[in-house]
């Protein structure tokens, strides 16, 4: 399961670096990403529940079932949305930590050093 491991390891980064930047205490509940649930694991979850569902639209495809394909629509909708939700969640608290504390203003050209290789060359 660790192919998407690196989500919970940015969400432990989100609340490191909010206690290293906001001088009060932040009440987690207060921010979008759910710190309490495991994103690798509501990730995995959104996607099976798509999957299946596609795997239902396919089959009532298949068949001409219009009833389970509205069905199949309504679920994928609905998983979709969650999906979204969840990288919604992990830009708004992205956002959020950019706009507390001290930042230093990053110079016009800004290019990052060669030692964090490709990872931000995208």
């Amino acid at each position: 399961m660790a192919m998407y491991s690196f989500l919970d390891g940015m969400k432990s980064d989100f609340l490191k670096i909010i206690s290293e930047k906001y001088s009060s205490a932040v009440d987690v509940d207060d921010l979008s990403i759910d710190y309490g649930a495991s994103l690798e694991n509501l990730l995995l979850k959104y996607m099976a529940l798509c999957q299946s569902s596609a795997a239902l639209l396919s089959g009532a495809k298949s068949v001409n079932d219009e009833l389970a394909m509205q069905s199949a629509l309504i679920r994928l909708r609905s998983y979709a949305i969650g999906l979204s939700s969840l990288f919604d969640a992990i830009a708004d608290n992205a956002e959020t930590i950019l706009k507390i504390g001290e930042w230093p203003e990053l110079p016009e050209g800004y290019e990052l050093p060669d030692c964090y290789g490709n990872l931000g060359n995208d």
